[in-house]
């Protein structure tokens, strides 16, 4: 591993590793955010179906009183009522509803002063009770429940699907990291590489200023000298401000002040490489992405299977027993309404249908028509896996390769460069050759400095792919990813 570190720095600058860096990212940015607050709404919304078997209460009080003409001089011409009545509603599991009413209310009827009181209702003020208990069982549609519990079981496949869906942020959040990372470290890189050029041309240009104080060098090779010298020190300038670029971007990809001074470091994984179909395999079984579109499919299997279930036609069977009390007196009526002295006793079966089912039919095309894309979806995200599995693969293969190709280069060239500057000390070579072979050196450890980094980010982009990367992170958001993944 190349030395790499942060040159020219008024402070020291920050070590920084890879994972934590990821850390900071994850901690700070504000689309996971946002994506953890899309579990707390799937898991609000799971939590407000499960309101629908809440029990239902209310009531209500009234009073009225009404004079109307009558057409019999015996007939009551006028009404006074008062009432209080109240019901509970409990809906069950099973789709079944249990219905229990009460009213309890106080008659009084008032007759013409032409009416003798031998001809009017006796008792009258009357107070009458009525107790209800009514079951609702449906047969066909509705039985079990199946809206109920399909949406539960939606519910929750979405709530794991929202889950699921952070650790997919994180894994884009990542290859965007990789590529911020990489980049600053070989920025960092070319600034030092600058720098031991620079360093180089400054040495020649002082030998070559006491050779021509001894009239051993012409003017012409101390001016090629000072030309090479003035191109080492732009280039030096030139790659320090690509480097504050880079390091500007990976500050701000952090959330922090983008001039904090940054050292970072690519550690090697030594990725185990195998068949392109055994890594898909393991991938599959990994990545977020692919759990994501699973949950996304039990979810919309459980809506297919409710809406195929609302097309039943309604067949209730309604179950209804009550008790009935009618007295002269409020306590009476009271008391009797709790006996089963008089009652209510029901059976019926209710019987409804929708013609057509038209928008149902178009309710079941349209979910199937989600699975379908949903299938779609998968198979694209398998295509794209294995074609990145390869190019990834073979550029890791090939990168080793070309990597010690490269560093044979740099000693082959390190040779050539001081067995000539050896010759140019003796008088033996011209300044133009020195510094050809010069300029040929720092190109080679440029070169081997890039594959060695292009290497390093293959390891990290095919350990992404396979789904082995975010599970490295050391602390509590490898858990909260690993989590979510489950």
């Amino acid at each position: 591993m190349f030395f790499v570190g942060q040159v020219n720095a008024a402070e020291p600058a920050k070590p920084l590793n890879f994972f934590n860096m990821l850390n900071e990212v994850f901690e700070k940015n504000p689309n996971v955010q946002a994506s953890m607050l899309q579990v707390d709404m799937r898991t609000a919304e799971r939590n407000q179906l499960e309101g629908v078997l809440d029990t239902r209460f209310g009531g209500s009080v009234g009073l009225s009183d009404e004079v109307k003409p009558t057409t019999s001089p015996f007939a009551p011409s006028g009404t006074s009522l008062g009432f209080v009545a109240g019901q509970v509603v409990q809906p069950f599991s099973d789709g079944s509803s249990l219905t229990g009413t009460l009213k309890y209310n106080k008659s009084k009827l008032t007759y013409p002063n032409t009416v003798n009181p031998a001809f009017q209702s006796s008792p009258n003020p009357t107070y009458q009770h009525q107790i209800d208990l009514i079951y609702r069982y449906p047969l066909v549609g509705g039985a079990g429940n199946p809206n109920y519990h399909y949406q539960k079981e939606a519910g929750e496949d979405e709530i794991k699907a929202a889950q699921l869906r952070i650790a997919v942020l994180k894994e884009q959040l990542t290859s965007q990291a990789i590529g911020f990372y990489a980049q600053f470290i070989l920025n960092d890189l070319s600034v030092k590489l600058a720098q031991d050029a620079t360093l180089r041309a400054e040495q020649l240009l002082n030998n070559q200023k006491s050779r021509e104080n001894f009239g051993l060098a012409e003017k012409e090779d101390r001016l090629q000298t000072e030309a090479l010298l003035s191109m080492r020190q732009f280039q030096q300038v030139q790659a320090m401000a690509t480097r504050d670029a880079s390091q500007t971007a990976l500050n701000r990809l952090m959330h922090q002040d983008g001039n904090i001074l940054l050292s970072p470091k690519l550690e090697p994984l030594h990725m185990n490489l195998r068949s392109v179909a055994d890594m898909l395999d393991a991938a599959e079984q990994r990545r977020p992405v692919f759990k994501v579109l699973d949950a996304q499919y039990a979810a919309a299997q459980a809506r297919l299977a409710m809406v195929e279930a609302a097309g039943d036609y309604q067949l209730d069977l309604v179950g209804q027993v009550g008790t009935r009390a009618l007295d002269g007196s409020a306590g009476g009526a009271l008391v009797q309404g709790f006996t089963i002295d008089d009652r209510y006793i029901g059976l019926q079966v209710e019987f409804s249908d929708v013609w057509g089912h038209k928008a149902n039919r178009a309710a079941i095309q349209s979910n199937v028509l989600a699975l379908e894309n949903i299938k779609i979806e998968r198979k694209r995200m398998h295509e794209d896996l294995e074609t990145e599995l390869a190019i990834t693969r073979i550029a890791l293969l090939n990168g080793e390769g070309t990597l010690q190709a490269a560093l044979r280069q740099v000693e082959a060239e390190k040779k050539k460069y001081n067995g000539e500057l050896a010759r140019y000390k003796r008088g033996r070579s011209s300044t133009a050759v020195i510094t050809q072979f010069e300029g040929d050196l720092s190109a080679a450890r440029l070169r081997a400095l890039i594959q060695q980094v292009n290497v390093q980010v293959a390891e990290y982009k095919l350990a992404l792919a396979l789904g082995e990367l975010l599970p490295m992170l050391p602390n509590k958001q490898a858990k909260n990813t690993a989590g979510a993944e489950q």
